[in-house]
Parts: C-alpha cells; sequence; structure tokens
C-alpha cells in the first residue's frame, strides 16, 4: 500500500516525539500526559508542511525581434544554441522578465528593479545586460576598448556567500571561448572580471616573498591537480583529470586557459623565479592576454576588470585605501572620456538594505558617484529581490538606495506559466491513482517493471503504445486536469499538504485522496516529453522540525488551567516556553531543559 506524503511526514514527527519522551523521562502520568498534549501541538515541535513547486515562467520575443544592436545579439546568439562540446548558456527566446530586463537595459537605458520570485532567472536579467554592454562598447571601440582598463560593471552582494556563488556564474559565461572570441575579435582581448572580497588573495603590496607564501595554495591546489591531468595516463591521473573537468564545469576553477604558464611564467617550471633580476618586473602571476579572469588583487591593482564583483564592506575599504586608488582613478578616466557611457550597478538580494545598514549602503554609493565624478544620470542601477511586491514602492526604494531619481526605475515583474485545463478530479480519477503501489514502483529494477506497475493508469488516459515511462507518463498527464490545478497552485505560492486531496479530487475519501496526491507527486516529477528536459512537476515538501527547549511547570498542584481531573499531582498546567507566571497566579519554574 502506498504511503502519502502526510503519512510519511507523521512518521518523521512521532519519531522526533519518540525520540523526546525516551531521552527526557519523567514518570508521573500527570505529567506524561500534559506533555505528550504539547508535543502534538502545531509549532512546539513542528511546524505544518507546505507542499511548493518550481515556478514556470512566461517566454518572451526571441532576441532577434528586440531590436538590439549587432553587437548584443550577435553575443547572445553566439551562446544560444550548443555548440561542439560547448552547451547552450542562454535560452532563446528567454524569459519574458529577462527580455524586458534586456530590452529596457540595453535598448532604453533605464534602471531596473527585477522583483521576479526565487528561481525565476533573476541573474539573467543583470549578466545579459552587462555582456550586451561590454559587447556594444568592445566592438565600437575596438582596439580602445581593449587597450583601457576600466571598472564598467560593479556587482554589489551583501556577503561572501553570494559572491562566491556568482564567481562560478561568471566563468562559465565570460571564459566559455565563444564569448572570449567574439571580444577578442572586436577588441584585441576578453572581456574581464574579478571577485573582489577578503577571500581574494593577498592583501597589501605584492612582494616577492609574500607570493612564495601566499600564493602557494594556489600551486598546491589547482596548479598541481592540472599538472597531474596533463600528465601521463594513470589511474591518479584519470582521478585529476576527472576532478579538474568537473570543477570547470561547475564554474568552480579559475578562468584562466592556461593556469600553468599564469603561475609559473613562461618557462612552465617549477622553481622559477617571481620576479626579472634587471627589470624588477614581475614574471609569474601575471595577467595574459586571453585570462577572462583576474584572480589576485594585484592583477586587479595593475589593470582594473570591466566586471568587479564584490560586497559592500569591501567596496567601503578600497573607496578609503590608497593601495585601490588606481581602480577608481582608471574607471574615473574612463568615465570622463567616454561621455556617452554609463557605470552599471547590480545591486542583488536589494531588499537586505534597510534600515541602518540601508542608509549606510546608500550613503557609500553616493561616495562611489562622487569619487568616479558622475551625476546619477550616469549611474544605471539594477536592484533584484524576491521580496518586493509593490512596483511603485520598488522603484522608490531604488532611487532612496541609489539617490536617482525614482522615475529613472522600471519595475520588471515574472509572469507564470500557468497551465490550462486545470480542474478537480472525480472519483474514478482517485481510485485509478490511490490504486498505484509506489513502493513497488521505486523497487522496480527497469523501466518495463515500472511501466506494469503504472498500466492501469496509462490505460485510463488513453496512452497508446508503444509506452516510453517519462513520454508516456507526460502524455498521460499532460492536459490531466488535476494535474494542471497541482502545478498552477503550487507555483502561485506554497500549499499545506494536508488540504491537497480535497483541492484536487472532488468528494473523495481523505485516506484515498491524500494516497492520489503523492501519486501525482511521483509521476509529475517523472514525466517529461524529451530526456533532456525537466520534469513535468519539481517540487519540494517544506517540513519543520525542532527540538524540545525544555518543560516548565505551574507549582499549584491544584492550577486552575488543567481539568479538574490532572490536579493533585506534582505540579500545575505545563508549559513549552518560559513564563514568569501561570494564568492561575502561581509562580512557573523551569521543570527540565532538553
Amino acid at each position: 500500500m502506498t504511503t502519502s506524503i502526510g503519512e510519511t511526514i507523521e512518521e518523521l514527527r512521532r519519531a522526533l516525539r519518540d525520540y523526546i519522551e525516551a531521552t527526557y523521562h519523567i514518570s508521573h502520568p500527570m505529567l506524561i500526559k500534559q506533555r505528550a498534549a504539547i508535543l502534538d501541538e502545531e509549532g512546539v515541535i513542528y511546524q505544518r508542511p507546505y507542499l511548493e513547486s518550481t515556478p514556470r515562467y512566461k517566454t518572451g520575443n526571441p532576441f532577434a525581434e528586440l531590436g538590439l544592436s549587432s553587437a548584443a545579439l550577435e553575443i547572445f546568439t553566439a551562446v544560444s544554441e550548443a555548440s561542439g562540446d560547448r552547451e547552450r548558456l542562454i535560452h532563446n527566446p528567454p524569459y519574458q522578465h529577462q527580455m524586458e530586463a534586456v530590452k529596457e537595459s540595453l535598448i532604453n537605458q533605464r534602471s531596473l528593479v527585477v522583483m521576479t520570485g526565487t528561481g525565476s532567472g533573476k541573474t539573467e536579467c543583470f549578466l545579459l545586460p552587462i555582456l550586451g554592454k561590454l559587447a556594444i562598447e568592445a566592438s565600437l571601440a575596438g582596439k580602445e576598448f581593449g587597450n583601457t582598463a576600466a571598472v564598467r560593471a560593479i556587482v554589489l552582494y551583501p556577503m561572501n556567500a553570494l559572491v562566491n556563488d556568482q564567481l562560478g556564474r561568471l566563468r562559465l559565461l565570460f571564459a566559455d571561448p565563444r564569448i572570449v572570441d567574439k571580444f577578442v575579435n572586436w577588441s584585441g582581448r576578453p572581456a574581464r572580471f574579478a571577485r573582489y572580497t577578503s577571500r581574494t588573495l593577498y592583501p597589501g603590496v605584492r612582494d616577492e616573498d609574500k607570493d612564495k607564501s601566499r600564493l602557494i595554495p594556489i600551486g598546491k591546489y589547482y596548479v598541481s591537480k592540472l599538472e597531474i591531468a596533463q600528465g601521463e595516463p594513470s589511474p591518479e591521473q584519470a582521478s585529476a583529470q576527472s576532478l579538474v573537468m568537473e570543477l570547470q564545469k561547475r564554474g568552480k576553477w579559475p578562468a584562466k586557459p592556461d593556469l600553468i604558464e599564469w603561475y609559473y611564467g613562461a618557462t612552465r617550471k617549477k622553481g622559477s623565479r617571481w620576479k626579472d633580476a634587471k627589470t624588477g618586473e614581475y614574471k609569474r602571476c601575471v595577467t595574459l592576454p586571453r585570462d577572462p579572469e583576474l584572480f589576485t588583487r594585484h592583477e586587479v591593482h595593475e589593470a582594473p576588470p570591466d566586471i568587479l564583483v564584490t560586497n559592500y564592506s569591501m567596496l567601503e575599504y578600497m573607496l578609503m585605501r590608497p593601495l585601490e586608488r588606481p581602480i577608481f582613478d582608471l574607471t574615473r578616466n574612463w568615465l570622463e572620456e567616454n561621455r556617452d557611457e554609463k557605470l552599471l550597478l547590480v545591486i542583488d538580494e536589494a531588499h537586505l538594505y534597510r534600515g541602518a545598514a540601508g542608509a549606510e549602503v546608500a550613503l557609500l554609493l553616493r561616495r562611489l558617484r562622487t569619487r568616479l565624478g558622475i551625476p546619477p544620470e550616469r549611474l544605471q542601477v539594477i536592484c533584484t529581490s524576491a521580496s518586493f511586491k509593490d512596483a511603485e514602492y520598488a522603484a522608490q526604494f531604488g532611487s532612496q538606495l541609489t539617490g536617482k531619481d525614482a522615475r529613472d526605475f522600471i519595475a520588471i515583474r515574472g509572469d507564470l506559466n500557468l497551465r490550462s485545463g486545470s480542474g478537480k478530479g472525480n472519483s474514478r480519477d482517485t481510485e485509478v491513482l490511490a490504486a498505484i503501489d509506489l513502493n513497488a514502483f521505486y523497487e522496480a529494477e527497469s523501466d518495463d517493471a515500472r511501466l506494469e506497475v503504472v498500466r492501469e493508469f496509462l490505460e485510463y488516459r488513453g496512452v497508446k503504445k508503444p509506452w516510453d515511462l517519462e513520454r508516456s507518463l507526460h502524455d498521460a498527464l499532460h492536459s490531466f486536469a488535476p494535474m494542471a490545478l497541482l502545478i498552477n497552485s503550487t507555483m502561485e505560492k506554497a500549499q499545506p499538504v494536508a488540504e491537497h486531496g480535497a483541492m484536487l479530487f472532488q468528494g473523495a475519501v481523505a485516506t484515498a485522496a491524500a494516497r492520489a496526491v503523492t501519486t501525482l507527486l511521483a509521476m509529475g516529477s517523472i514525466a517529461k516529453p524529451q530526456k533532456d528536459q525537466p520534469g513535468m512537476l519539481p517540487c519540494r515538501v517544506h517540513s519543520f522540525y525542532r527540538g524540545l527547549a525544555g518543560l516548565w511547570a505551574c507549582m499549584d498542584s491544584q492550577c486552575t488551567q488543567i481539568a479538574p481531573a490532572d490536579r493533585g499531582g506534582p505540579t500545575g498546567k505545563l508549559f513549552s516556553q518560559p513564563q514568569d507566571s501561570c494564568e492561575c497566579g502561581a509562580r512557573v519554574l523551569e521543570l527540565f531543559t532538553c
């Protein structure tokens, strides 16, 4: 018999309750009874579980229909399709909100507040404008772009963890050979980016002795793995090669096409000198012509990247310290010599900048503009947040944070791609779904065996043979009204698990409806029209648990807050949280702390 999601969650809750009762032993029947009642209360050791599915958004127009400049269109289409062993990096057409972000930022030169939900592709709403902006400048300025080092875009995060996550996206996009080749053809060099945080090696003025100690970790980890991977075939070589390829695939590897030459210099040998004895110039860890990423702080000091990824604390230090002065001097010169250009500032998770912290960041951004000598009109801003709901408030918030006019901002929303034909299932729908044995389905060792388990449902839905598990389940479910209703409702907001049976199936017995919902979830996660496409219903259950902090007891054994039959024991009413007194007026003391 299939166990429903609700029954599984209840088993987890009972296991936690049993553990607490066994670990923190009490013997008096009245206390045991009261504690059991407390542990069964929602909000004490568990919260009501919710089901949420990953939102699907409406797609917009293809890039070719947006009126983009030839350079932006060329750079987008270069990575919109798989090429050889290179995967597609950008969807064409993009989501509608991504399309609007590209159009409003690149064509209309507007500042944006991106208000779409989590998992909606907000990152592309600023990565694509950055990529397009740099492509346009590189194609028009040519060698001047290549010879002019300046920060053209700043991506600002509230914490290092988000910076590190975003670094991988930048590596995959801007270090892709298709992107690099375009920029090299236009300007003689790739578009460059750098992470500049406390994790970037290393602080202070560059020194040969410091290089020998502070940059050694790069050699011990990255370079040594790469040398083994490029060595003679062996089990160790195969393992290293697999590791390097996996790290590169995930964006966890420095975007240096020739990391060995960058680290050792032209000799490509261990023990080579860090500096030229005659000229005093550094020979190792110096940016190479085709390097998209600047990996050390001193590379950034020598020639600022086009894209600077940092957090507001580090930006504050950079504006104060003489060591980083060249970054802002060169950027200011670029802005003075190119009056039509703007600095693009991305503020991710903008809703976090509220109160005192928000005021500090607002003043920081005004100091940044002053340091670069530009008015608000020459600062183009993209704020992103899943927490904004009101477009007018979001624009006002962006204005107050950055010092720009609120009319410069346009709100970008995401429209959910809701499925048509949604509706409640009937009793026969419930019966067929509830009869599927999911335990047998998951224990089956082949797709043919799994198809046998769901045979009745496929026949009920009129799916013609030959059957293929993923495609046939998709054919059975794509026009199934309860599935459409389940997808739509859980995309719009998380829904309580316990309410899905009544919501999806008309007049069904609660237990049968719960099992039918569980079956829908299981089959929906597998169903897909093609092997390389996502499942019909990617979803997650939010089920929250915590330990019992302790028990506190009213010291009046005749406490009026408990039933008369329970009075006369060692204590009065029990509480799961500390408090000074009971409603009966007696003191409350700690019974024990878990």
